[in-house]
């Protein structure tokens, strides 16, 4: 039967030559030594299926050459624009005595042809991740300067900042799509593309092992929940924790800036001080003002009845894990002692630990609304302290899934895990 290799990313290869001049600079054989294209030839769609049947050697992108590729000038210009037009990026801008050092960082980056011609393959067909490796490399950049990096690891840190993404080229983007519910195998899918991403820089010896290896830990954190490796505290680099906290502000940039404005990302800050570098996220408070919610029209009026509800919802989540666990270490200690149960256990007491941090006691959330019934900024903050601890709910479930394989032995305690879970997914859905 025929290998059908990556043909996601070999599509995009092939639409790409729709519109743009790409042409093999050296002929593309199989691993078999079968000559699949001769060197010169212009490669567009009608490749595609000739392509994707067999592994290529060389890979691909060392085959090809595009007409108007990404450069380092190009990014640092692109990079230049999204500072001067971007609302958010004025934060980041009004705490820098200037810029030139930050967008110098991209001209210095190190760019192989190759890894150029990925990135003109992500803007023109996947310009999603484009654009967010862009933004988040901006971020990287920011808390790098504040840091106090030398410029050589500026370069690096653009570098890893560019570069972080590559692996979800090779992803179906069907299952990126915002909202696409995922089962295990796809969610595997996802989770591998800091590896994929890994497996493609190590070929490359100057981006191997510093820019590699912080790709490699752009979904890690320091409490040890991240992925793919579940790595804590100092096992994650300087330049890795820089770019799991830009990551995360970028992505909820994406997500709610135009309805909150700075306000979660505030809130976001304060509930992931176990997660982040304290130091890193300093660098960004310093940059917050307090104040309104920006947006708060758009969320409609807050009522203190609605965010009762929630904080009960919240506060029920809580419970069901504590009355199922203490239920279990009386029945069944095995059980209360096994892995999964233990794993679980410590996200729901950390994620516990944080409301306390930020004044929030989890057996007592809805009593935090006594007295601000009327006051519509403060029922609003309530309201993103809210969502902010569902979706670190959501990611323990997450955390779950990822670890599936790891923990599916664990007998004595998946009937307990998995009937919080089955509760836990019905109140969030609720």
């Amino acid at each position: 039967m025929t290998e059908r290799y990556d043909e996601h990313y070999i599509g995009s290869v092939t639409a790409l030559g729709d519109t743009h001049e790409v042409v093999t600079s050296q002929a593309v054989f199989t691993r078999n030594g079968i000559k699949l294209v001769e060197r010169g030839t212009r490669v567009n769609s009608a490749f595609r299926e000739k392509l994707v049947q067999h592994k290529l050697l060389p890979p691909i992108d060392q085959c090809l050459s595009v007409a108007g590729g990404v450069t380092q000038a190009s990014l640092r210009d692109r990079a230049r624009e999204i500072l001067d037009t971007e609302p958010r990026f004025q934060l980041l801008r009004s705490a820098l005595p200037g810029v030139e050092r930050l967008l110098n960082a991209f001209y210095a980056m190190p760019l192989a042809p190759a890894l150029a011609f990925k990135l003109t393959v992500a803007r023109e067909q996947r310009p999603e991740v484009y654009e967010h490796s862009l933004q988040m490399t901006l971020i990287a950049l920011f808390l790098a300067i504040k840091n106090r990096l030398p410029d050589r690891d500026l370069a690096t840190v653009a570098a890893a900042g560019m570069l972080h993404d590559i692996g979800e080229l090779h992803i179906d983007p069907e299952l990126l799509r915002p909202g696409r519910r995922l089962d295990a195998t796809e969610m595997r899918h996802v989770y591998a593309h800091p590896m994929t991403a890994y497996l493609i820089l190590q070929e490359y010896p100057q981006y191997h092992p510093e820019i590699s290896t912080a790709v490699f830990e752009h979904h890690e954190r320091l409490d040890g929940s991240g992925y793919p490796r579940g790595l804590k505290g100092e096992e994650i680099g300087t330049i890795g924790q820089i770019l799991m906290l830009a990551e995360a502000v970028t992505t909820l940039f994406e997500k709610s800036w135009r309805t909150h404005g700075a306000s979660r990302l505030s809130v976001m800050l304060k509930m992931n001080r176990r997660k982040f570098s304290r130091e890193l996220i300093d660098h960004l408070v310093g940059q917050l003002h307090g104040g309104e919610p920006a947006g708060l029209d758009s969320m409609g009026e807050v009522s203190a009845e609605v965010v009762v509800a929630q904080l009960d919802q919240l506060a029920e989540i809580f419970r069901n894990w504590h009355g199922g666990y203490q239920a279990c270490a009386v029945d069944t200690p095995e059980a209360a002692e096994a892995p999964l149960v233990d794993f679980v256990n410590q996200r729901i007491t950390g994620l516990e630990r944080t409301l306390l941090e930020t004044g929030f006691h989890p057996d007592e959330l809805a009593a935090l609304t006594v007295g601000i019934e009327d006051d519509a900024v403060a029922l609003a903050e309530m309201q993103l302290m809210v969502r902010e601890s569902r979706w670190q709910v959501s990611d323990i479930l997450n955390e779950v899934g990822r670890r599936g394989t790891e923990l599916a032995a664990d007998a004595a305690g998946r009937a307990l895990v998995e009937g919080w879970i089955k509760r836990t997914e019905a109140l969030l859905q609720g």
